[in-house]
């Protein structure tokens, strides 16, 4: 790690919780002190192959405009938008 790591943005924080949420789903657990969880998820995802990255960033993004979709009163139904 460099010592002039880019700060997260809350987004960028958020879409981190979820995707390891994702991800302790299926099995993978990140243990390390609170104040390195972000920089291990990151170091995680870097290690995934590229389809894995892409399909579980696809997931983030559903699960970011549910989120919002839902906030506003009208949830999508499937992953697809359809």
């Amino acid at each position: 790690m460099t010592a002039e790591k880019k700060a997260l943005s809350d987004r960028a924080k958020h879409r981190l919780r979820l995707a390891a949420g994702l991800l302790r789903a299926q099995g993978t657990s990140f243990e390390c002190p609170r104040d390195q969880f972000y920089d291990k998820v990151q170091e995680v995802l870097a290690s995934l192959p590229a389809e894995k990255q892409a399909a579980l960033r696809e997931l983030v993004d559903w699960v970011e405009d549910y989120d919002r979709a839902e906030r506003a009163g009208q949830a999508p139904t499937s992953a697809r938008g359809s």
